[in-house]
C-alpha cells in the first residue's frame, strides 16, 4: 500500500491509497522459491546446504531429483551448478535442446552472474579483477597459479559495496564459471569468503556466505533477455 509492504491483513485502506499486488510466490519441496518457470526451462533459488544434482552419496535430497519427482516425464536437465555451501539463483532446462541453447551461453560467456560474499578484511582496492589458472587435486581441493600450464583460466570482477568491523560485502562477477573459482580467488587475495574454511576463513559463521543474487541469460525458444534478482540471506544483514 503506497509503495510499503503489508503484512497484517487488518490495515484499513482509505480512497486515494494505491495498491499493488506482486505474483503469487510458488514454493518447492525444501523451502526452494520459483522465480519463473514455462515450458522451457525454471529458474529458482537454491538454499544453502542443498545439493545441485545428485552424488554417489545422496541421491535424493539435490535440487535436480526434487525437480524430477515434481515432473511427470521426470525430464529435467541441469545446465550449471552451485555448491552446496552457496545459495542463490539456479537454471534448469525442461528439454535437450534447451540444455544445449544455455550451456552454449555459459561456455561463451553470454551469461551475466552476480554473487555476493562476505569476507574477512578488505582488498587492497576497492575494485579490480582478479584473474589466475585453477587446477582440482586428487582431494577435490582447487589450487591457484599464475602459470597458464598449471590449470584453466579463471577470471573474476570484484567491487567493495560496504565494509565495516573488520569484513567486507564484495559484489563479484565471474567471466569464467570454474569449480570454487570465486572461495580461491578471495582466498588468493587475503580475504578469505566468511564460513569456508576449506579456503582460509579462520572465522565462524553458520554457513558460506556466498549468494548467487542474480542470473541475465536469452530464452533458448523467444530469444528474450531474461534477469533475475534475488534479495541477500538475512544473515548477510545480521553479519
Amino acid at each position: 500500500m503506497d509503495g510499503r509492504c503489508v503484512i497484517k491483513a487488518q490495515m484499513p485502506v482509505t480512497p486515494g491509497t494505491s495498491i499493488a499486488i506482486g505474483p503469487k510466490v510458488h514454493f518447492l519441496e525444501n523451502g526452494i522459491k520459483v522465480l519463473y518457470e514455462d515450458r522451457t526451462l525454471i529458474v529458482l533459488e537454491k538454499p544453502e546446504g542443498v545439493l545441485s544434482v545428485a552424488t554417489d552419496y545422496d541421491t535424493t535430497a539435490n535440487l535436480h531429483t526434487i525437480l524430477k519427482r515434481r515432473q511427470k516425464a521426470g525430464r529435467v536437465f541441469p545446465v550449471h551448478r552451485l555448491d552446496r555451501e552457496t545459495s542463490g539463483i539456479m537454471l534448469f532446462a525442461y528439454t535437450l535442446t534447451a540444455q544445449k541453447h544455455l550451456k552454449r551461453q555459459f561456455e561463451k560467456r553470454l551469461v551475466e552472474k552476480t554473487y555476493y560474499a562476505i569476507v574477512k578484511g578488505k582488498p587492497a582496492l576497492s575494485s579490480g579483477t582478479w584473474e589466475s589458472y585453477l587446477k582440482e587435486d586428487e582431494s577435490f581441493h582447487v589450487h591457484s597459479s599464475a602459470n597458464p600450464e598449471s590449470g584453466e583460466h579463471a577470471i573474476t570482477h570484484y567491487e567493495v559495496t560496504s565494509s565495516q568491523n573488520g569484513k567486507s560485502l564484495l559484489r563479484l562477477r565471474p567471466v569464467t564459471g570454474k569449480k570454487h573459482q570465486l572461495r580461491v580467488h578471495c582466498k588468493e587475495a587475503g580475504i578469505p569468503i566468511l564460513g569456508d574454511p576449506r579456503y582460509g576463513s579462520e572465522q565462524s559463521a553458520k554457513r558460506l556466505c556466498l549468494h548467487a543474487q542474480k542470473l541475465s541469460f536469452t530464452h533458448p525458444v523467444t530469444e528474450k533477455k531474461m534477469c533475475f534478482e534475488g534479495s541477500l540471506p538475512e544473515i548477510f544483514n545480521q553479519l
